[in-house]
């Protein structure tokens, strides 16, 4: 049997130095910082903006859990706080939460998000025919703190979103009329 040597391949490689060479010129003509089109890197579909700390790494929701774990005991501010109830919501699901808020002590609902593709939910906070709304940034190292005096039941929701994947976690603890630090009603408001 007698090998075959293809004679394609030769006129093939010159034509590719040939080729080569020719890009080589217009790489040279090329001023600095600009590319040419034949350069162009191809077009990659953009990863969705996540208010995870690592962009690099795909939303898990362990993970997630987590990092809004560690947003909700960041809050260190020399507080005694309760606990009185806690839990976590899937961010399609939403929250809808009434809470008695019996006692003498004042309510801090600590609440928190971690999200991909989503960067902030509204919280609204309602009590009697008073409500106030509030942005909370998903992914913020700290979960934000809402004050509510004892009394009458109120409500805490949060919209359903299902054009992201997240988690929303949230604690409402009772602390001293001494501890409330900021507004005293974040329902009723304190603008001013």
């Amino acid at each position: 049997m007698r090998l075959h040597r293809p004679r394609h391949l030769v006129p093939l490689g010159a034509a590719m130095a040939f080729l080569l060479s020719g890009c080589a010129g217009e790489a040279e003509k090329a001023t600095p910082g600009q590319v040419t089109a034949s350069a162009k890197a191809p077009k990659t579909p953009e990863a969705p903006k996540t208010s995870a700390p690592d962009r690099g790494r795909p939303w898990e929701p362990d993970d997630a859990l987590q990092r809004a774990e560690r947003a909700l005991d960041a809050q260190d501010d020399g507080s005694r706080p309760e606990r009185a109830e806690s839990g976590s919501a899937y961010l399609a699901d939403g929250v809808r939460r009434t809470f008695r808020a019996p006692g003498k002590r004042w309510y801090r609902l600590d609440l928190t998000c971690d999200t991909s593709g989503v960067q902030e939910v509204t919280l609204t906070l309602t009590r009697g025919s008073t409500e106030q709304a509030y942005g909370i940034g998903c992914g913020d190292p700290e979960a934000d703190q809402f004050n509510i005096p004892p009394g009458a039941p109120f409500t805490a929701r949060v919209d359903a979103v299902r054009t992201g994947t997240g988690l929303v976690l949230w604690r409402l603890n009772t602390v001293t009329r001494e501890d409330v630090d900021g507004c005293d009603d974040d329902i009723d408001g304190c603008g001013g």
